[in-house]
């Protein structure tokens, strides 16, 4: 436009929400900055031309008139004579002021507004003049019809300029992203909203909606996860404005992109799909997509398949059909797939299969769904899994076919961790008297671990206590293999294995109850050192027969769950490779220990999805251990309050083993300076222990008293609790006990002989974080080389840990080891300052975790504001929440 020889017409082109009226609120303002004239029009749906403000707000009624240069003239259409004298008489106006016309929502001119822009574009040019207008796309029928042609003539003159509105870059979307979901998007989360949005700005907005009311994301620690295969059509207000613009097109496009949002997933069979479905022509068929192609909503890739341009706006349209149009729609794709008229693939047609159902012969359909539900990889796709055998169990034909339909489900939603489906599908079938006994007394345990998924405390209190109702009508070994589940669930696991043996005779003699028993005794006699964890691989062994790949997996996860809550990382990774799981077939948050353990730089992330997104709720053994390691790490990150706020949500979850999550309380204490009640914390979760008779986080426990004794100088009690941590490693013998009373020793007697073997046993076993966060304690006793610092503080800038880098930098300036990259220090000592005050530290509580005085924080406090302009904690805070801060 600031060309001399520039084109005097400017297309803004774009989808409905792509921005266009924003592009030109800013060509205005730009323009108004240069003193040039503007003059903006916007015109109604029926062609009418409306004067508008500079902001683009047409004008209040009574309070002046804005000049419209420009608008219709009738019959200029049919008569180029009247379509010049008009543009003669506008561009007298508009060239006289050397003004830019704005013309929004211009795909409402009509034939003779088009005839009139066609004429000016020759009167104007040479002139300064431009007429700037805004175009939403798919335009309406009457602007296709004439303005294509139009359009040609004047490109063909150089007389137009098109220019598309591109849709948001990454970091645009993400912007949307947050503002709407209130967290940080993940990069899964982002890639599907731009791939559904195709980043057109109402969109982006609106995808992310539509995942929070489809409950496809989970928000955890300020972050926004994509739950992979929740499924939930999103509503008929998805993608609303662009669906406003289909509409506008009239009612048979309307009708023809809705039907064909339905029948897209048949690919190249669409076509016929369609014609049977509007009961037309397949010529017609074929002229109607050629429309929706024509008017950009639809697209035909190479392959043949057809695809929504603006994939949201599919789901849109198909979800503004009726339910049962779009039951029948799917049975023609699913009868197009058996006749070998399009592809599949087994999910896609599973899920059309459920939608579907009973219009569909029940018997195929069924056979479809046990199909996709036995082929898929267990803990994949769960959620699917749940819906594919919920629908078997309305199409099955026989009563054999119920009962495994029902009793997979039931397995499907524990998998998926949806306790209240699963509760609700095994109370049902426990109240079939038709159900098999040896079924309805497999359904029991399941039923006790679902009741406290779903926070149902009464009820199983009452299993753990005596006879609830729940039990009456089970036997003896039924009654016992509950009981002790619940006692265990209810954080009584001392009684858990007492009765577990006064019952032996029981449960032992009946194999559906045998099984879950010896898995019981095994983990009990592990966390009490009566077996050695060596010995957990041979959880596995069995005779082929009765150990399929279900039930190793199964007794699997039993051993990763209880060698990690052991810290044995090594032992836990050798069960892993010989049951043969994948590490996508993990538990989410046994993916995320061993990231963890290993002190690996995805930790955090990986931890953050199982919080999102943990699945089954049936390996509860190891989720006290996986918050232990999350809050560790939390807490080296300088994260203090969130860690609190993480181990309190834990707490109603993590009965079994709750004294780990007591110790990292224990470590917050003390960071912040309140040495009494770390003790008594540490002191009482340790005694806790002990009466449960568990060994297994007794090591973690007393490593963290003999570091408080050392604090406070009692060296005495020091070297007894030193001397207990070496009974506990010869008992436990696990790699993290004969870690940790290495430790002890180091610390109760200051030798530095003793610290290098305890960082050597840390080398040795591939205990990574444990082994710097020992080395960091000893390395304020100046009893680490300088070699082991520079390694601990490498470790901990590869997992983004600057409270534990601003401990270990403070330990190698006692010992006068350079510290290397001393350029970054004050930018992450300032970003560590930041994230204290986030945290909602007093000064003083600030100053007990940076090892500094109440004065010296104020003064650093006073600095960085002064620096980056912030005049409050609240406000640098916020900034730091909000990711706006930038030191």
């Amino acid at each position: 436009m600031r060309a001399d020889d520039g084109p005097p017409v400017v297309l803004v082109t774009g989808w409905a929400g792509s921005g266009r009226s924003t592009v030109l609120a800013e060509v205005r303002a730009v323009l108004r900055a240069e003193e040039r004239v503007v003059t903006g029009v916007r015109l109604t749906r029926d062609g009418v031309p409306v004067g508008v403000h500079d902001d683009g707000s047409p004008p209040p009624r009574g309070n002046g008139h804005v000049p419209v240069p420009f608008g219709p003239a009738a019959g200029a259409h049919d008569d180029p004579a009247v379509a010049r004298r008009a543009a003669a008489a506008t561009a007298a106006w508009v060239t006289g002021r050397d003004a830019v016309v704005v013309v929004d929502d211009a795909q409402w001119m009509d034939a003779d507004t088009v005839a009139v822009l066609e004429a000016l574009a020759h009167r104007l040019t040479g002139t300064s003049v431009h007429y700037v207008c805004a175009i939403a796309m798919p335009g309406p029928e009457p602007l296709r019809a004439v303005g294509l042609p139009a359009l040609e003539r004047l490109r063909a003159r150089g007389l137009v300029a098109t220019v598309r509105v591109p849709g948001l870059d990454a970091d645009q979307t993400a912007q949307v992203v947050r503002d709407t979901l209130g967290a940080v998007p993940t990069p899964e989360l982002l890639t599907w909203v731009r791939g559904h949005s195709r980043g057109l700005t109402a969109v982006v907005a609106g995808a992310a909606e539509t995942l929070r009311h489809t409950d496809r994301v989970r928000l955890v620690s300020g972050h926004a996860y994509l739950v992979p295969d929740a499924h939930a059509e999103p509503g008929p207000d998805t993608a609303a404005a662009l669906q406003e613009n289909v509409r506008r097109l009239g009612p048979r496009i309307w009708r023809t992109a809705t039907v064909a949002a339905a029948l897209q997933p048949a690919g190249s069979a669409l076509p016929g799909l369609l014609a049977t479905a509007l009961e037309t022509t397949a010529e017609d068929a074929c002229d109607r997509l050629a429309e929706l192609r024509a008017t950009g909503i639809l697209h035909r890739r190479s392959t043949g398949r057809w695809q929504f341009i603006v994939p949201l706006l599919g789901a849109g349209l198909r979800a503004a059909l009726g339910p049962y149009e779009r039951r029948v729609l799917a049975t023609l794709v699913v009868r197009a797939v058996w006749d070998g008229r399009a592809t599949l693939d087994r999910p896609a047609l599973a899920d059309l299969v459920v939608l579907a159902g009973r219009l569909l012969p029940a018997d195929r359909a069924y056979d479809e769904l046990i199909a996709a539900g036995s082929e898929a990889v267990p803990g994949v796709v769960p959620r699917r899994e749940e819906r594919w055998w919920a629908a078997a169990i309305e199409l099955a034909g026989t009563a054999a076919e119920r009962l495994r339909a029902r009793y997979e489900f039931i397995r499907a939603a524990e998998r998926a961790g949806d306790a209240d489906a699963s509760l609700a599908a095994i109370r049902e079938m426990l109240d079939d008297e038709t159900i098999p006994h040896p079924t309805r007394h497999a359904l029991y345990p399941v039923l006790v671990l679902g009741l406290h998924s779903a926070g149902d405390t009464a009820e199983l209190d009452a299993i753990a206590t005596g006879p609830a109702p729940t039990l009456w009508e089970v036997d003896d070994a039924t009654r016992a293999i509950c009981q002790v589940i619940a006692r265990a669930l209810r954080g009584r696991w001392g009684a858990a294995y007492a009765l577990l043996n006064l019952t032996r005779p029981h449960w032992s003699a009946e194999p559906t109850t045998r099984e879950m028993g010896e898995l019981i005794e095994w983990v009990g006699d592990l966390f009490a050192g009566r077996v050695p964890a060596t010995d957990a691989p041979s959880v596995l062994d069995g005779e082929p027969t009765v150990l399929d790949p279900a039930r190793i997996r199964y007794r699997a996860q039993w051993a990763i769950a209880s060698l990690v809550a052991m810290g044995d990382v090594r032992g836990a990774r050798e069960v892993v490779r010989r049951s043969g799981l994948a590490e996508a077939e993990l538990v989410p948050q046994h993916r995320a220990v061993f990231a963890l353990l290993e002190g690996r730089p995805e930790a955090s992330e990986l931890a953050q999805r199982a919080i999102a997104d943990p699945g089954s709720h049936m390996f509860e053994i190891g989720r006290a251990s996986f918050y232990q390691q999350f809050t560790g790490l939390m807490v080296v990150r300088g994260q203090l309050t969130a860690a609190r706020q993480t181990i309190a949500s834990a707490r109603g979850e993590v009965p079994v083993l709750s004294h780990l999550l007591d110790m990292v309380e224990g470590v917050i204490d003390l960071g912040l300076g309140d040495l009494a009640t770390a003790t008594a914390r540490v002191e009482g979760a340790l005694d806790q222990a002990r009466g449960e008779s568990l060994l297994v986080g007794a090591d973690l426990l007393l490593c963290l008293l003999v570091q408080i004794d050392v604090i406070c100088e009692d060296f005495e009690r020091a070297r007894l609790r030193a001397g207990e941590l070496d009974e506990v490693a010869a008992v436990l013998g696990t790699p993290r006990a004969l870690l940790h009373a290495s430790f002890g020793r180091a610390m109760a007697h200051a030798d530095a002989d003793e610290t290098a073997e305890c960082l050597r046993i840390a080398r040795d076993t591939g205990q990574e974080f444990d082994g710097a966060q020992l080395g960091m304690r000893l390395a304020r006793m100046g009893l680490v080389e300088a070699d082991e610092l520079l390694r601990i503080y490498a470790f901990y800038e590869r997992i983004d840990a600057p409270l534990a880098r601003y401990w270990t930098r403070t330990a190698m300036e006692i010992s006068g080891v350079p510290v290397p990259g001393r350029s970054v220090t004050k930018a992450e000592n300032e970003r560590l300052l930041g994230q204290l005050l986030t945290e909602g530290l007093t000064n003083r509580q600030i100053a007990h975790v940076l090892g500094s005085s109440e004065k010296s924080v104020e003064g650093r406090l006073g600095r960085l504001f002064s620096r980056t302009g912030y005049r409050s904690r609240i406000e640098l805070a916020a900034a730091l929440l909000e990711g706006t801060y930038d030191h």
